[in-house]
């Protein structure tokens, strides 16, 4: 009988049994590692939160709550609401508002985060800023409109008007301490009323008239009762409507008026083109060969300030130029004429106050007759001052 071999029958041993304190052990590891992972999710936020320098509790700028912000939300936020918030001009009886950005004047966003990042809770940080000094001029314009108070002749009584020149130079030097309590106080000065003239025509008297704030042209023609019609032709009008403060007006009482009047100044030579400026008519005149071919009222420097005397020539031209001096600034000044250091026949942008001292020395023009002279007159032309 054959005996056939018997397969192998692998043992079978019991699963083993765990013991309590290997389950402990990975449960103990697991609790450890969980509350690991949650103490890095707290430690990276509060990074995080840090490494956006966000900013401390109850912080305000220029009063806007900016609590908790970060950069990137505080940066979008000023630049919007900064330059938008108003600033009271005063004169010292009234008061005006304006926005900030109208006076151009605009918020250093870099400088003024930095400062509230670095602020202490509950603390109210001052911007700091930056301006545009052009922008400023014309904020200062339309501020004029509202705030100057018109001389008059009858009765005679002082004006009073913002010295725009004065008020650029003090944004210019100190603009961050001159706004810092929301309040600027306008540098004013006294405006003299204009010079009164009389000029005579061929056949009979005339009178130039000054335009001033509010009046119309048939309301002038009324008061010296003659024709708008009339007005009009003598001083080559097209328009009624079109006339400005500060513009001379020629009043017909008969005849046709010729600009050689009877009080202006003999020419200083009589050959080739020559200015005399006269303080005491506020008046500048243009010669050619002895002959006068324009003039026109200006404004002269102000008694702290007055225009040079004497016989000077112009030695540069400049279309346009920065001008600046003690305490006053004028950014791109039109048809600068300088006949003597700093002193300039140039156009005047920020006043319309002719025929009376307004000026830090220069020869005042409105811009239009600024630029006939500009285009007339030659470097080297003779500049007398009287």
């Amino acid at each position: 009988m054959n005996t056939y071999p018997q397969p192998n029958t692998p043992t079978v041993n019991p699963p083993a049994r765990r013991s309590n304190n290997t389950t402990w052990l990975i449960l103990g590891g697991g609790v450890v590692i969980g509350t690991f992972l949650v103490l890095g999710i707290v430690v990276a936020g509060i990074i995080l939160y840090l490494s956006q320098d966000n900013i401390a509790q109850d912080v305000t700028v220029a009063g806007l709550p900016v609590s908790g912000m970060s950069s990137n939300e505080a940066r979008n936020y000023l630049a919007q609401n900064v330059p938008a918030q108003s600033l009271l001009l005063t004169d010292g009886t009234r008061n005006w508002s304006l926005r900030l950005v109208d006076l151009g004047i605009n918020i250093n966003v870099d400088a003024t985060l930095n400062a509230a990042q670095n602020a202490n809770a509950g603390e109210n940080v001052q911007p700091f800023y930056t301006v545009d000094l052009n922008q400023s001029q014309s904020g200062f314009i339309y501020l004029s409109d509202l705030a100057n108070i018109p001389a008059s002749t009858n009765p005679a009584q002082n004006g009073r008007a913002i010295d725009i020149p004065v008020m650029l130079e003090r944004l210019r030097v100190n603009l961050n301490a001159e706004i810092a309590d929301g309040v600027l106080d306008l540098s004013m000065i006294d405006v003299a009323p204009p010079v009164q003239e009389n000029a005579q025509a061929n056949s009979g008297a005339t009178t130039v008239h000054v335009v001033e704030r509010g009046q119309e042209l048939g309301l002038i023609a009324k008061e010296y009762g003659v024709s708008v019609e009339d007005i009009l032709a003598v001083n080559d009008l097209a328009n009624p409507d079109v006339i400005y403060v500060g513009q001379e007006l020629i009043i017909p009482a008969g005849g046709v008026y010729e600009p050689a009047a009877a009080d202006a100044p003999p020419a200083p030579t009589g050959v080739g083109k020559e200015i005399v400026v006269s303080v005491d008519n506020q008046r500048i005149y243009a010669y050619e060969n002895g002959q006068l071919v324009r003039s026109h009222l200006v404004s002269t420097g102000l008694p702290d300030t007055p225009t040079v005397y004497g016989d000077y020539h112009i030695y540069i031209k400049l279309a346009a130029d920065d001008m600046a001096g003690p305490g006053y600034y004028l950014p791109q000044v039109p048809y600068t004429m300088y006949f003597y250091q700093g002193y300039a026949i140039h156009g005047t942008y920020w006043h319309n106050a002719f025929g009376r001292p307004m000026s830090h020395g220069c020869v005042n023009l409105p811009t239009s007759e600024a630029e006939w002279f500009f285009n007339w007159a030659e470097v080297g032309t003779l500049v007398r001052v009287i």
